[in-house]
């Protein structure tokens, strides 16, 4: 799909997220590091893989970087300073920032709470951090990005696409995307 993707857009960043599993298993089938090889063949800027720990990836994340791809992580309200200190060491890219304790699309985002943690994580990261989970329309997402690097909807777009009509998703997804993009220009 980002191969497809590509032969149209070259320029809008694409992340693969997921668990280690499919990874190792996509290894095992196809030999060792062909993950990297072929993401980075059809156009991969970078991967989440919520499942790697910091301190176990130092050779995956140089072998990212050596077919210029990002190893992004995730940092949570409950992440300590030695945590931080491990993921500094190892992303690139980004930080992606989980704003929200419990599951993606719940509860209410407390900006100000937001805003008070990102300085302490820019202590220990010198690369952007983006702030998902819980940002659900334009409103919330202007004021994230006040704060934050990037601003990440997922389960709301999710959300909006299964709920409309099959002949309709393109435009649900595009109506939604752009009044966020109008209320991050603004």
């Amino acid at each position: 799909m980002v191969r497809e993707f590509r032969q149209t857009n070259r320029h809008t960043p694409v992340v693969l997220m997921g668990y280690a599993n499919p990874v190792e298993r996509y290894d095992q089938k196809h030999g060792a590091d062909s993950f990297i090889r072929d993401a980075s063949a059809a156009g991969v800027d970078g991967v989440l893989i919520v499942d790697y720990p910091p301190e176990e990836c130092v050779e995956f994340a140089a072998k990212l970087r050596a077919h210029s791809m990002d190893l992004i992580f995730l940092l949570a309200p409950t992440s300590t300073d030695e945590r931080m200190q491990q993921v500094a060491q190892v992303a690139s890219g980004y930080v992606y920032y989980v704003s929200l304790k419990g599951v993606t699309g719940s509860g209410t985002l407390d900006t100000d709470a937001v805003e008070a943690m990102l300085p302490r994580i820019r202590q220990h990261v010198s690369v952007p951090v983006g702030v998902g989970f819980g940002i659900r329309d334009a409103e919330t997402a202007k004021a994230i990005s006040r704060v934050a690097d990037a601003v990440v909807i997922g389960s709301r777009l999710i959300q909006l696409i299964d709920a409309a009509p099959a002949d309709r998703i393109n435009d649900v997804a595009a109506e939604f995307l752009s009044g966020i993009r109008q209320a991050l220009d603004a």
